[in-house]
């Protein structure tokens, strides 16, 4: 008799969905520390700005829970108070690249003043493929069932998603950071590590997480009990979560972005995951990102929440991390209920202007228009646009192109240019400095301007390709020149610029104020636009 109820009590403590406490919480909620801070074994990159004179990302080291000492990749901005400066992790995806992308966030973590730490969590390690990084649960390996069975998984604490939860508190007590919490995004791999994140330590202390451009998801929903695609990994069946878990997940600050141009399926590309379970959220990965968000909001309805996942696509991207990285961004530092903007067209934009064009950096530091410390003659190339009008402009998914790619920079989600301020386009590098208070982004498309000194076409466009406005130059490179045309090159190692400011034609920058070769963000004379 005594064995029949040992056998009872194990069974209802291994249930599917842990029916007997599913109101209650998890041991370990939410609080303002964590109990298990990694040990940092390397601290210099939490100090150094993040770029040496050989332009070398700093980095940190920390032991993880199961005892691998990890790298992870940092810059730590110019303006960055660690008193209330924001701390950001990003999360790489399935090639293991977290320097890459460290170095494509590293434009935004200096606008925003932020820490920005970039974990790497290497296939030797955690590999092969990518189910033991973004699938971190099982105690052996990733389970893949219906039934949830307590030795098959470890504990929240040893979650590889808890790693982040471990950094934050080691590195808030080693910057002595008044932060209380942190934000997060990964792309693709790193976007199914993000919402896993979410779904599985409901007490992790997020105040943003945004991810792109996942493969497949964890849907939080259990499904009938016996629908397969419902069990783990595709849904909650199976899984020690119970109902104040899922109601925190529904209720987390998270956004579900994806590219929209991000439609490959399982038999277009390897990697896209090809099976019928993952094929049940939706045929690519735009149609998961969309079906994900749907079963989220369908759960909050029914359990009567207040809902609080984004959804979002970004124009003109792919399975790009460069091309979503920026928009990802303005949902990590705006307000949890915050809305972008909604684009503007061309038919409402009058009074936008291309005010200044930097096509031919000086040589030397006098080249350094973006001031990170470095002339590039790619990355210091500008293009300042001016709102005239009175209202403010939308430009989110305008492009901005040459005449051999119209879309040599595609504007990202919420790039709002309010009435009578500047917006600056760099080529890339980590644009340092105030700019007059104006917008400034570095070009993601392409990676960088590439505009021609002897003869080029630059062109504006709204969301849908409609031509706003042209400039040419010299021989137009090979093709149509603009109705606004400059009949010289443009090499004069200094920037053009309208005179009268944002209303006349372009002159050399030194013919308006002597010595002075550009102006990025502020007048001509320095002083900013109002």
């Amino acid at each position: 008799m005594k064995i029949l109820l040992s056998l009872l009590l194990l069974f209802l403590c291994c249930c599917t969905s842990d029916e007997a406490n599913k109101d209650s919480p998890p041991t370990n909620v939410s609080s303002e520390t964590d109990p298990f801070p990694s040990q940092l074994v390397e601290t210099s990159g939490l100090y150094e700005r993040g770029l040496n004179p050989k332009k070398e990302v700093s980095r940190i080291r920390f032991m993880a829970r199961d005892g691998h000492i990890l790298t992870a990749y940092t810059y730590r901005a110019t303006g960055f108070s660690a008193s209330d400066g924001p701390i950001v992790f990003i999360i790489h995806g399935a090639a293991r690249n977290a320097i890459d992308y460290l170095r494509r966030f590293m434009p935004i973590a200096e606008r925003h003043r932020a820490l920005a730490i970039a974990p790497e969590f290497p296939a030797s390690i955690y590999g092969p493929g990518s189910d033991r990084f973004t699938l971190a649960v099982g105690s052996k390996k990733p389970p893949y069932t219906g039934t949830y069975r307590a030795r098959e998984w470890r504990t929240r604490d040893d979650y590889l998603y808890s790693e982040i939860e471990h950094l934050f508190e080691a590195i808030k007590r080693e910057v002595h950071s008044g932060q209380s919490t942190y934000r997060i995004w990964g792309h693709s791999a790193g976007g199914q590590f993000v919402h896993r994140l979410m779904t599985f330590r409901s007490d992790a202390r997020v105040a943003s997480a945004v991810a792109v451009n996942a493969g497949f998801y964890t849907l939080p929903a259990y499904g009938n009990g016996s629908d397969p695609n419902y069990f783990m990994p595709y849904g909650l069946q199976g899984t020690p979560l119970n109902a104040y878990d899922v109601k925190r997940l529904l209720q987390a600050p998270l956004v579900v972005m994806v590219g929209e141009l991000d439609t490959e399926t399982g038999k277009e590309s390897s990697s896209v995951r090809d099976s019928s379970y993952a094929n049940f959220q939706g045929a690519n990965r735009r149609q998961r990102a969309e079906f994900y968000y749907q079963i989220g909001k369908q759960e909050a309805q029914r359990l009567g929440l207040n809902f609080g996942w984004r959804f979002s696509v970004v124009p003109g991207a792919g399975h790009n991390s460069r091309k979503v990285g920026p928009s990802a961004a303005w949902f990590l530092f705006n307000r949890p209920d915050a809305i972008p903007c909604v684009s503007t067209l061309t038919k409402d934009a009058k009074g936008l202007v291309i005010n200044e064009i930097y096509g031919d950096p000086a040589s030397g530091r006098a080249g350094d228009a973006n001031n990170d410390g470095f002339r590039d003659a790619q990355e210091d190339e500008f293009v300042e646009l001016v709102n005239t009008s009175g209202h403010d402009i939308c430009l989110s998914g305008w492009y901005l192109g040459d005449a051999s790619n119209p879309s040599r920079h595609r504007f990202p989600v919420g790039s709002l240019l309010p009435a009578g301020k500047a917006l600056v386009v760099f080529g890339g590098g980590v644009p340092t400095g105030q700019f007059g208070g104006a917008e400034i982004q570095t070009a993601v498309s392409a990676g960088e301007l590439n505009l021609n000194n002897e003869g080029d076409v630059l062109s504006l466009s709204d969301l849908h390709g409609n031509s706003y406005q042209r400039v040419s130059w010299g021989d137009c490179g090979g093709k149509q020149c603009a109705k606004e045309h400059i009949p010289h090159a443009i090499n004069i190692n200094q920037s053009l610029n309208r005179w009268p400011e944002a209303n006349g034609p372009f002159l050399p920058h030194s013919n308006i104020l002597d010595g002075a070769l550009y102006s990025p963000g502020t007048k001509v004379n320095g002083t900013p636009f109002d």
